[in-house]
């Protein structure tokens, strides 16, 4: 058996002499201990003054112990541990047989022994006047010592496999059992029997507590100091230095990087420690974390830290900041839209294409700025795009209003091929819904305001089942499940009104109305105006562009003073959930008494017509006999000559700016060149007939230069596509083969531009070639290289074009076209399968194989041709009107009338076949 010893302090030895019996004579003089059992324990115990004898010399080994003896005993040392007695030890009784009157020493450690659990009593009485029975010493001392060193000896025992040879355990209680267990596992007691219920003698407990001072305790692992974190420094992305409350500086490496400039929740352990905080890795410049594309059709910039971007880029706007061009494809890559992510740290790009990304492109990413006015440092670099073999889905659907629906999916989808169908759960067609799938769209908003089904107007809380037609996404993966549905729910008015909210002056004319919510088209019948018996009319009413919930009204007259603004008479203004409502309101309109100045001049050239722009610091007005003289210098060849007389002229109003006027320099009456380019001029201007909206005449311009340029007549007609044609989409009694597009055009072509190659992409394919007719010259004809294996959709984009004669190029135009294989078929090998007959085999299927379709000769003969027929769907037999003969050399052509083409209508192109006729033919 394994023996766990342990020994106590000296200022734990000679705290138990202060608590044992009080001693009068020395182990030395103990009279009665000699030959004794325990003499060794007794004389050791009092050696170490951990007991002592009676007045007389005497141990009296043999005298019973009380349990009160004990409880003042063990007592008197947990105090001596630290333990407190309880405040409360003469309030409140721990055991029955206590009262306030009894003892106060008993009192006093009769609390605490009870309160750390030495002694539990029996029945809830302490019995303090009964002798101690072995069984109970035993337990009393497992749980005091069990107290004083914080080891649980019995459960060490336990997870053991000891056993004990005790025979007379049976005769106690379970927690007894164990307790003499626990004292045999430690060599506390020897004996076979142990006599539980007999009186604990006080020899018998000297030497139970000296073999209990022998046990030695697991030490507990001193605990170790809880530090905390002082200081974190991030040096890189995986590395944090890291200064704790012991002023010990400490580098950890991080599993997960960390992404830059976002706050992260980071955990790591130092020293068998954990530790949890939060950091952030800060990298002042702009940069680009990564770039992927999450579908066929999306690209996604990822930043290192928010943008300064709007959510929505269009067209115009990403081509200005990100650009795209296929390396294993050849090519630029068409984008049609942005979207910025919530948090504005990633860019997700849409590409205008039927041909999914994948393999390598250059991506080219400039002139984007942090949200604290960082500039990117031109990105340019090649990305590699992986193939997206992910079916397109609906991702969600959302209510923008009672009337409209939003239904956005997966990745960009094309335009989907079949009808898209709406229909009621009992399967009744719903009509009347307007919305369309744009190509390359995320999403589709749909309008159910004129809904209706079985000849009702839908009510509120109608669902609706939208089912499409075919759904592919870019990389043509079809739609998962197919078709794809969706469930729409026609939205309840909201039950809130819209009200008028704000009115703003823009001008004389002009105001902005500013509603409480977005609200349908407003016409200009829908609004009265009427400053007392002053009624302008409203010449335009427009909704803002920057504000959905606002419209700009433009009015035939000045307003000057309270005026009421109101709906008209019998008209209202309706919200988008169909909640209507009126609305009237006086405002006062302050008349602009500031003179306007001249701020800018400008020559722009407009049609090939120079004119000079002059922009005033508010808006004005121009009558029709409005004019601008100019007086002053001008200087040619580096001279400076002055003006003979004024330059005069008549004056215009912008159409795009409410503060620009402007003169045609070529129609300048005075003198000076005025017609000729590079006169240099510096003068002064007036201005007649022009005004402030209010009235005011304005301030001359006392400093205008200019340069005079040249006009030019030009044919500024801008060319457009009226229609694309394939195989697939021609019209009735139009012949086109599978390898020819038809663009046809709204005028006569520019024949340099129509031809040059340059000017068309064919989304994954090859043109050839571009062709005008010159009896056609509406018409483009494009050649496309013989590849399309199967038939299939993809993007034709047009740009560069101009008409014929004119100086404008079209807008690119990109259309959807749809193209049949177009891949002839081909000859492979021929066999003369009979004294008459030569078969000819090809590598697919063929049609249309007829007796004038070839021409076949021996030497320089031809020979009649009897039957062509075919005898499997690659093999056509020619049968001859004579047989064939050994040695013969035989030549068969396809002639100019011939219509063998395979199924999909591509014709066959024969070379001519030549072959000498065997000695032994085999049939």
């Amino acid at each position: 058996m394994k023996v766990h010893t342990k020994f106590l302090a000296s200022a734990t030895a000679a705290v138990l002499a202060a608590t044992a019996v009080v001693p009068a004579a020395s182990a030395a003089s103990f009279s009665d201990i000699k030959g004794s059992g325990h003499e060794n324990a007794i004389t050791s115990l009092s050696e170490q003054g951990i007991i002592g004898g009676y007045p007389d010399g005497t141990f009296k080994p043999n005298q019973n112990l009380t349990r009160s003896d004990v409880v003042k005993l063990l007592g008197k040392y947990l105090v001596s541990l630290g333990h407190e007695v309880p405040k409360d030890y003469k309030t409140k009784m721990r055991f029955t047989d206590l009262t306030a009157k009894s003892q106060d020493e008993l009192l006093q450690y009769a609390a605490l022994v009870k309160d750390v659990g030495v002694f539990q009593g029996s029945n809830g009485a302490l019995m303090h006047r009964d002798q101690l029975r072995r069984d109970q010493m035993a337990t009393v001392l497992v749980r005091a010592f069990k107290v004083i060193n914080e080891f649980d000896y019995v459960e060490a025992m336990k997870e053991t496999d000891y056993k004990s040879n005790i025979g007379d355990l049976n005769k106690t209680t379970k927690e007894h059992q164990e307790s003499i267990e626990t004292l045999a596992y430690y060599a506390v007691t020897k004996q076979k029997t142990f006599s539980p219920k007999d009186s604990t003698k006080r020899g018998q407990f000297a030497t139970f507590l000296y073999n209990m001072l022998q046990i030695e305790v697991p030490k507990p692992e001193p605990e170790k100091p809880v530090l905390t974190i002082k200081k974190v420094e991030v040096q890189a992305a995986d590395k944090l230095r890291v200064t704790l409350s012991d002023d010990k500086a400490y580098i950890v490496t991080l599993k997960t990087p960390l992404v830059e400039n976002v706050e992260t929740e980071v955990t790591f352990d130092v020293n068998e420690q954990t530790f949890t905080t939060k950091v952030k890795f800060e990298v002042p410049d702009l940069k680009i974390s990564s770039i992927t594309n999450p579908n066929g059709g999306q690209i996604a910039i990822s930043f290192n830290q928010p943008v300064k971007l709007g959510t929505e880029l269009n067209t115009a706007a990403i081509n200005k900041l990100v650009a795209v061009t296929g390396v294993d494809r050849l090519g630029q890559v068409q984008l049609s839209k942005g979207q910025l992510s919530e948090d504005k740290r990633t860019l997700t790009v849409t590409i205008n294409a039927t041909t999914g990304l994948e393999g390598r492109y250059r991506v080219v990413v400039d002139g984007i700025e942090s949200a604290t006015s960082k500039k990117l440092i031109k990105y340019d670099d090649i990305a590699t795009f992986v193939p997206d073999k992910t079916a397109p889905g609906v991702l969600k659907v959302e209510n923008i209003s009672a009337s409209k629906v939003k239904v956005i999916f997966t990745e960009p989808v094309t335009n989907p091929i079949g009808v898209t169908q709406f229909k009621l759960a009992d399967g009744s067609v719903v009509s009347g819904i307007q919305g369309t799938i744009e190509k390359n769209a995320t999403e589709v908003i749909y309008d159910l305001s004129a809904a209706t089904a079985k000849g009702q107007v839908l009510a509120p809380g109608t669902a609706i089942a939208i089912t499409f037609g075919t759904i592919i996404d870019i990389s043509n993966n079809l739609s998962s499940p197919n078709p794809l549905t969706a469930y729409v729910t026609k939205g309840d008015k909201d039950g809130v009104i819209p009200t008028l909210t704000n009115v703003t002056q823009l001008g004389a004319k002009k105001f902005k109305l500013t509603f409480s919510e977005e609200i349908r088209t407003i016409v200009p019948a829908d609004i009265k105006i009427a400053q007392n018996t002053y009624s302008p009319g409203i010449s335009n009413v427009v909704r803002d562009k920057d504000d959905v919930n606002s419209y700009i009204v433009t009015t035939n007259g000045s307003l000057n003073g309270y005026t009421t603004i109101s709906t008209t008479p019998g008209r209202y203004i309706t919200d988008v959930s169909g909640e209507v409502n009126v609305f009237s309101t006086a405002y006062n309109f302050v008349a602009d008494t500031t003179i306007p100045s001249v701020v800018s001049t400008n020559v722009v050239k407009d049609k090939g017509i120079e004119y000079l722009e002059f922009t005033f610091d508010r808006n004005v007005e121009a009558a029709a006999f409005a004019q601008v003289t100019l007086t002053g210098n001008y200087i040619l060849n580096g001279y400076t000559y002055p003006l003979d007389k004024s330059l005069v002229g008549q004056l215009e109003k912008s159409t795009t700016n409410d503060r620009t006027v402007r003169v045609r320099l070529s129609n300048l009456a005075g003198s000076g060149g005025t017609t000729n380019a590079g006169y240099t001029y510096s003068v002064g201007a007036t201005f007649t007939g022009v005004t402030s909206e209010y009235g005011q005449a304005v301030n001359p311009a006392y400093q205008v230069n200019f340069v005079r340029g040249s006009d030019f007549a030009q044919n500024e007609e801008k060319l457009s596509v009226l229609s694309v044609e394939t195989s697939y989409n021609a019209r009735q009694g139009t012949v086109i083969d599978n390898k020819t597009i038809v663009v046809t055009f709204s005028t006569h072509v520019d024949g340099n531009t129509a031809s040059n190659l340059q000017n068309y992409t064919l989304d994954g394919l090859t043109i050839q070639q571009a062709v005008v007719k010159h009896n056609e010259p509406y018409k483009v004809y494009l050649t496309i290289k013989e590849d399309i294996a199967q038939s299939r959709g993809t993007n034709l984009t047009i740009s560069n074009l101009r008409a014929l004669n004119s100086v404008v190029t079209m807008e690119p135009k990109t259309e959807l076209v749809f193209l049949n294989e177009n891949i002839a078929p081909q000859y492979v090998y021929h066999n003369i399968t009979g004294t008459d007959t030569i078969t000819l085999s090809f590598n697919e299927a063929v049609k249309n194989a007829l007796n004038h379709s070839f021409e076949v000769k021996v030497g320089d003969l031809a020979v009649p041709i009897s039957q062509v027929y075919s005898t499997t769907n690659e093999q056509v037999a020619i049968r001859l009107a004579q047989p064939l003969k050994s040695n013969q050399v035989v030549t068969i052509t396809q002639t100019v009338t011939s219509t063998v083409s395979d199924f999909a209508n591509n014709k066959l192109v024969l070379s001519p076949i030549q072959f000498t006729v065997p000695t032994n033919i085999n049939y």
